[in-house]
């Protein structure tokens, strides 16, 4: 007999909660995402830092209010996040505006709301310089030009001082993972001449400094070498307040998965932070902007399986739900742990997991599950960032309701769409 405990949030059965809500349904665990929270700043108490939660891999207002709760502020990389944000209760200083590759006005609509500004490109820096001088301070968000070769954990930079196209040509030809050359985020490294020359002109006063670290920071070598690259720089800069060093730290989806343990390197931080404070002689704020780390774990895909098939070679399963609903395994190749919450007693069985769209749309392929019968509910991990944010209404579908278990008890957070939420906003003509 299985443990069916492994399918209840603290207490409440997740069947009953389908039951109570349908399906497809995302669901969210206010207790993981505390304990996540909690473990991030324990993970940094040596350093003086504040945790921004990346908004955008969440965006309900009821997550951003738990998280102002837990003591937060928020990360956002559109106008309207910021003014979700407003609404939900943050302060303007405890919202940062990090966006990408936006139009100038968006910035300056992010500096009437008073909010700070991460700026990502020369010619966005150039503009804000023309508009606020040294009226404003604002962030800058730079890409380290960081090269980590997963097989030997090696990591290796750019030298800011002495940059040269030909080392691009040359770790071309490394099988390496980019922090990210390839990447459009952040400012290069070889344009750091032009951002100082911008900066001098206007008498910009550079109040942060943002490195790019996207979820790639896989070891201890590729985090420090981040670290002493972005505090070298910081060095430069007389205005200056914090080091925003973003999100970037992966969790596991697959049991085989590598992470880096957030203990080891909250050590290396604090050793590296102390040794900048005290060359820069005073101390500044670190940010951290996560998202993935507090919400993955956090949130669950329920779904419904609607038709049992084969083709003579591979068993299917067809559910409610599909890459409209949780984009990552087909646009990432991404693994979601799937278990099926309804048979504790079946043997186990091989499928591929498919969604409901017509399209190639698998959620899984040859996964071993207790043998899946219809209208069992399959529950699919690890969704509880970058899922619901990044659905869409492809073949007409209504997205999924959300629901926060919170002290026990099952929250609505977003009704389930209908169809007159699908055609709301279109303009009937008549012919």
């Amino acid at each position: 007999m299985k443990n069916n405990s492994l399918y209840e949030i603290q207490g409440l059965d997740l069947r009953d909660v389908c039951e109570q809500f349908g399906t497809p349904l995302y669901v969210y665990d206010a207790d993981v995402i505390k304990q996540k929270f909690n473990q991030f700043r324990n993970a940094f108490k040596g350093v003086d830092h504040r945790i921004m939660f990346a908004v955008k891999s969440c965006t309900n207002i009821s997550i951003m209010k738990y998280m102002r709760f837990l003591g937060a502020g928020i990360d956002t990389v559109s106008v309207p996040e910021i003014k979700m944000g407003l609404r939900a209760g943050f302060k303007p200083n405890e919202i940062v505006f990090t966006p990408n590759v936006v139009e100038f006005s968006e910035i300056k609509e992010a500096v009437a709301l008073g909010v700070p500004v991460n700026i990502e490109n020369i010619q966005n820096l150039e503009a804000f310089g023309q508009e606020f001088n040294d009226q404003y301070p604002v962030c800058i968000r730079l890409n380290p030009n960081m090269l980590s070769e997963i097989e030997s954990g090696r990591a290796s930079f750019l030298d800011f001082t002495s940059i040269n196209k030909e080392h691009y040509q040359d770790v071309g030809e490394e099988r390496v993972a980019a922090w990210h050359n390839q990447s459009k985020f952040g400012i290069s490294l070889i344009e750091f001449d032009k951002v100082m020359e911008i900066v001098n002109r206007y008498k910009i006063k550079i109040n942060g400094l943002h490195l790019h670290s996207s979820h790639v920071i896989l070891n201890k070598e590729v985090f420090a070498k981040g670290v002493q690259t972005i505090f070298e720089i910081a060095k430069q800069f007389e205005h200056l307040e914090y080091v925003d060093l973003g999100g970037g730290i992966m969790v596991k989806h697959h049991p085989d998965d590598k992470v880096i343990e957030l203990d080891d390197i909250g050590r290396i931080l604090q050793k590296e932070y102390e040794i900048f404070c005290t060359s820069l002689g005073r101390k500044i704020k670190i940010w951290f902007e996560p998202g993935r780390f507090l919400m993955s774990e956090a949130g669950y895909l329920l779904t419904k399986a609607v038709v049992l098939k084969t083709n003579g070679f591979i068993n299917f399963v067809g559910t409610n739900t599909g890459f409209n609903h949780l984009l990552r395994p087909m646009m990432y190749d991404a693994y979601h742990d799937i278990v099926n919450i309804s048979n504790f007693t079946g043997d186990s069985e091989k499928y591929n997991i498919v969604g409901n769209l017509c399209e190639i749309d698998n959620l899984g392929t040859e996964r071993s599950l207790d043998k899946v019968r219809q209208d069992d509910i399959l529950m699919i991990k690890n969704a509880g960032a970058y899922g619901f944010s990044m659905s869409s209404n492809y073949n007409t579908r209504p997205k999924p309701a959300e629901v926060l278990i919170i002290n026990s008890k099952a929250e609505l957070i977003r009704k389930r769409e209908n169809f007159e939420d699908l055609i709301r906003n279109q303009v009937e003509l008549e012919f």
